[in-house]
């Protein structure tokens, strides 16, 4: 599967409830926010106006005094941090509600999660019955993972009668243990005894529920939450969700379009209906990314989204504008690049292609990138660009070097550049004598080759660094059976490799095909069924066939053949083991 066929499906596997600034049941119709979300941030280049100091409780110090006048200075320059660090120090000096106040607010301008914390928290202990600062306490416990105090200051909001958090606080607690939302869980509940109409507790408790694996008593709340309030977004995106996670895609897919009916503006929920559209009509998923990509053109996640599903319809012209604009935003820049080098490969302009691979940084794409990068090189009859550019990024990130080595001999060896792949290993293990990747894999080169000595001698030696290596112990016991050497030590290697994984098909095949050089097909057998039911791969099935064959179940042979045709239809092993066996056509 193509990589972009891959992220289609991560974009369907986003259908996450929001948590961002859910409409409260004391305000149902709050404008919406952008799908990418971020409070208290400003535009790029543009200076953020922090709230002015209103006049202090008491008199200042001129030592207090002389801090915060070189605060609001840093903070004209542009020197944010200073300006945070002197408030949050004034404020626990001085213990004035609006010197906490401003470092507070400061802190969030900055996204400064810890110092927000320390100043709101401050702010309240000084003025306990500040709406104000309570607010401002129940965000900074909820950006700080802290969502049972969060979700206590958001009661105490709630019996004053102020807007509360209790939505995003239960969207929030997808990144808790299961212990903190089953706590969360029993508040929610016991509050929502006290409030059985509250739109966020209803919406919240459904989403506890929902991470905790209950998606029928979940789905509950969000419809006991749309009967109170039926253009409520955050029930409508829960509802959905929990239809198309239940397997109901149709029905998800007519819920939201019915809410978009009454919602035509919310990108939320427009963004949850073009991400279900990617399971079935793609075409659709693209006009909605278009209209969110229209309405939000500055929001980098929908038009990475927008990009992809293009791609993925055949749509390059829009692909392509898309992730152009990506890279004038400077926003996504590697998924950016990583998809302009295959739209470019598509199109067989692989200079093109190698310039885009050539700047995908470390991160999501940069594997794939790489392993694309050294087969154009090699498809070029260039093995010299592929490895100074491998040096170059050994050098840049020495911690990694033995995996990329591993990364260079897998290109060269599938281009049959065996000699070439032998010698940089050579030269790799020079390096790192004792790695067993790269021990493993001079191992598995020289097996292709028939060059059993040296295969067993790197095999080994990983085992005298290494003596619980399932995959060495493994390979060197099937290369002894296969070779119908020593079958009593091969034995003992493959046992000792089942015990460390016993599930592993490779070695369940191992061990059948070792019982079976011994003399032994029924003991064999069950080995190698398991193997394969776990993995139909040629190589299994040709093994079970041939021990079917032997004991005379000619019927299940020619399945356990076919089924291993049927995965790899170029398999040469299977020919080869019939006509071994004498099979008639």
């Amino acid at each position: 599967m193509k990589k972009h066929s891959l992220i289609i499906a991560a974009l369907a596997s986003g259908l996450l409830v929001a948590c961002a600034q859910q409409p409260t049941e004391e305000h149902p119709h709050e404008p919406e926010p952008e799908p990418r979300h971020a409070p208290d941030t400003w535009e790029a280049g543009v200076t953020p106006q922090i709230p002015q100091l209103k006049a202090p409780t008491r008199p200042f110090t001129s030592e207090t005094l002389y801090a915060l006048l070189a605060a609001e200075l840093a903070g004209s320059r542009e020197r944010f941090d200073i300006a945070l660090a002197n408030y949050v120090q004034q404020a626990h000096q001085t213990r004035d509600p609006q010197v906490a106040a401003r470092a507070t607010h400061i802190a969030r301008f900055l996204n400064a999660e810890k110092e927000a914390l320390d100043a709101a928290l401050l702010w309240v202990d000084i003025v306990p019955h500040d709406t104000e600062a309570q607010i401002n306490a129940a965000l900074a416990l909820l950006q700080n993972g802290r969502l049972q105090e969060a979700f206590a200051m958001s009661r105490k909001l709630h019996a004053q009668g102020e807007p509360t958090l209790f939505q995003n606080i239960a969207a929030s607690a997808a990144e808790a243990t299961d212990i903190q939302r089953e706590t969360l869980l029993s508040s929610y509940k016991q509050l929502l005894n006290e409030y059985p109409n509250h739109q966020e507790l209803l919406v919240g408790t459904g989403l506890l529920a929902h991470q905790l694996g209950q998606p029928e008593e979940a789905l509950t709340y969000a419809r006991r939450a749309l009967a109170r309030s039926p253009r409520s977004t955050g029930a409508a995106l829960l509802e959905t969700n929990i239809l198309y996670q239940l397997g109901q895609y149709n029905e998800a897919v007519k819920r939201i379009e019915s809410a978009l009916e009454h919602q035509p503006d919310s990108l939320r929920l427009r963004l949850q209906y073009a991400r279900l559209l990617t399971q079935k009509d793609l075409g659709k998923s693209q006009e909605q990314f278009e209209i969110l990509v229209d309405k939000a053109p500055q929001d980098p996640d929908l038009r990475l989204s927008l990009g992809i599903v293009s791609m993925e319809r055949g749509d390059l012209s829009t692909a392509k504008q898309s992730f152009d604009a990506l890279l004038d935003l400077g926003e996504h820049v590697s998924p950016a690049h990583y998809y302009l080098a295959q739209m470019a490969e598509r199109d067989d302009d692989l200079d093109q292609a190698v310039l885009h691979y050539l700047q995908v940084q470390p991160g999501g794409d940069f594997l794939s990138a790489t392993v694309d990068l050294l087969d154009i090189f090699m498809r070029q009859n260039d093995p010299e660009s592929a490895d100074e550019h491998m040096n170059r990024l050994r050098n840049r990130f020495p911690d990694q070097a033995e995996g990329l080595y591993l990364l260079q001999v897998r290109a060269l060896t599938e281009h049959q550049r065996h000699d070439t792949a032998e010698a940089l290993l050579d030269r790799a293990l020079h390096t790192y004598p004792t790695s067993s990747d790269l021990l493993y894999a001079r191992a598995m080169l020289y097996i292709g080759q028939d060059r059993l000595q040296e295969t067993k001698q790197d095999l080994r030696q990983i085992l005298t660094y290494d003596p619980n290596n399932a995959a060495a112990l493994n390979a060197l016991g099937y290369t002894m059976a296969d070779n119908n050497l020593n079958l009593d030590e091969a034995e003992e290697l493959i046992r000792k490799a089942l015990a460390l994984m016993p599930d592993d098909p490779a070695i369940l095949d191992s061990m059948g095909w070792v019982l079976y050089r011994q003399g032994n097909p029924k003991e064999a057998l069950p080995y190698l069924q398991r193997a394969m039911d776990a993995y139909p791969d040629q190589e299994i099935a040709a093994h079970l066939g041939e021990v079917l064959w032997v004991l005379g179940e000619r019927e299940k042979a020619r399945e356990a053949w076919n089924k291993g045709l049927e995965e790899d239809p170029d398999s040469e092993l299977i020919p080869a083991t019939k006509k071994r066996l004498g099979v008639p056509e």
